[in-house]
């Protein structure tokens, strides 16, 4: 099979996301299919590049305030880390147009179904011109995957990849126009072959009985990133002190989703009664509970902003233990934890809401903890801690419980799926 992977964004630094499709796309490319991936790149020139026989192909957006983030950018990659935090600033004072244009591109002004169509466009103008077999359409945003959709009716299939894990009718600033966009995305399943979503999403797509028309062409996979730890030259962002119990957080954390406050409180309270405990957070974080920890446990509760993810891996290899703060949304497992399971390392998992997605794959993980955010459960949380320390599981027992979460399988999928839609011809 000849198949291309669309998505509307594909920067020279691929996110977790992209990733994904990438090692996917590269997987299948092994088994003999002919594989090329294109997307809009904000901060590369207009290339084609062949990695190992993969074909990826980077297109740049003509619009003036797309133009004015490539320059953005370009800019800031220029500055010194420690200055990259008031790059916007400089970049306004310096460039005043384009940070205008820059402005708008983020603002709700800003024409993102213009930008889809573009992008729609020149898909179509590459699977004509290159005799493609099918179409894989990532849904990451709605209004690429809608406008490939459009454009490439009858001429190949398109199979969505709902590789973003937020359904984003579920987040309350959507409550407002939930029906309209429910409306929007079953009318884009609707023309789509098949539908790849998360466990998560599909689980409440057979409950909405708006999507179950389409749940019989959907199928759940999971994040494939069960895989063996990379080895890298990054250095690890903390000194962890092999005295105290060293717990990380990485990611994103905010007090909206995912606030650390009940778990840091039961934390301290051990941290009150003598134990030697530390918790270090890697990643952007906006929330008031993790910096008000910070000011009155300084020693003990410790953040740091993001770095690449080759110091994130050197640094998880470091820690004592891997923390997993789940989401108060039930529609969404992060994938993260599929990166922590990979090392083998003792994880807690901070459970915040009854029907949390998460738990079914702690369960299954035979290093794993969940405390409970609803139910608090101190002292077992302290022998948790106090007995899997320096423990560790064996890779092979890891990937046997989490096939569905490997690469391998994720290939396998989609292979089944695109043969059976070409063959249904």
């Amino acid at each position: 099979m000849k198949i291309l992977f669309a998505t509307g964004k594909l920067n020279s630094i691929l996110s977790a996301t992209h990733k994904i499709v990438y090692q996917t796309a590269a997987a299948l490319q092994n088994q003999g299919h002919s594989c090329y991936i294109c997307g809009f790149s904000l901060d590369t020139n207009e290339e084609t590049t062949s990695d190992n026989g993969l074909t990826v192909i980077r297109w740049n957006s003509p619009l003036p305030e797309d133009k004015a983030q490539r320059a953005f950018n370009l800019y800031a990659s220029q500055l010194a880390a420690e200055k990259r935090r008031d790059a916007r600033k400089k970049f306004m004072l310096c460039h005043p147009l384009k940070a205008a244009l820059l402005a708008y591109r983020y603002s709700a002004f800003a024409n993102s179904s213009k930008r889809a169509q573009l992008f729609a466009e020149r898909v179509k103008k590459l699977v004509v011109s290159e005799n493609f077999d099918a179409v894989v359409a990532v849904y990451m945003p709605f209004e690429e995957a809608d406008a490939v959709c459009r454009q490439l009716d009858g001429i190949v299939p398109v199979c969505l990849y709902q590789a973003d894990p937020w359904g984003l009718h579920r987040l309350p600033q959507f409550a407002k126009d939930e029906a309209e966009h429910i409306k929007q995305e079953t009318a884009l399943f609707e023309k789509a072959r098949h539908i790849i979503t998360t466990p998560a999403l599909y689980r409440l797509y057979l409950q909405d009985k708006r999507y179950q028309p389409y749940t019989c062409k959907m199928t759940p996979l999971n994040f494939p990133n069960i895989k063996p730890a990379q080895q890298n030259s990054g250095e690890s962002v903390f000194a962890f002190d092999s005295e105290y119990t060293n717990l990380l957080f990485c990611g994103l954390l905010d007090d909206e989703y995912r606030s650390p406050q009940i778990f840091l409180q039961n934390i301290c309270s051990l941290i009150d009664a003598g134990r030697k405990i530390r918790v270090y957070f890697l990643g952007t974080s906006t929330s008031r509970a993790l910096q008000q920890f910070r000011t009155e446990y300084p020693q003990n509760i410790i953040h740091h902003e993001a770095v690449s993810f080759d110091r994130a891996v050197a640094t998880m290899k470091k820690a004592d233990f891997l923390l997993n703060l789940s989401n108060t949304l039930d529609n969404q497992v992060p994938s993260k934890i599929f990166d922590y399971f990979s090392l083998g390392k003792p994880v807690v998992n901070v459970q915040k809401i009854k029907n949390c997605p998460s738990r079914e794959y702690f369960d299954r993980y035979p290093s794993g903890f969940t405390f409970e955010d609803f139910a608090p459960d101190c002292t077992a949380l302290e022998n948790f801690l106090r007995d899997a320390k320096g423990r560790i599981s064996d890779f092979e027992t890891v990937k046997v419980l989490f096939k569905d979460a490997t690469i391998e399988y994720a290939a396998e999928t989609v292979e089944n799926i695109l043969s059976a839609i070409l063959n249904d011809k």
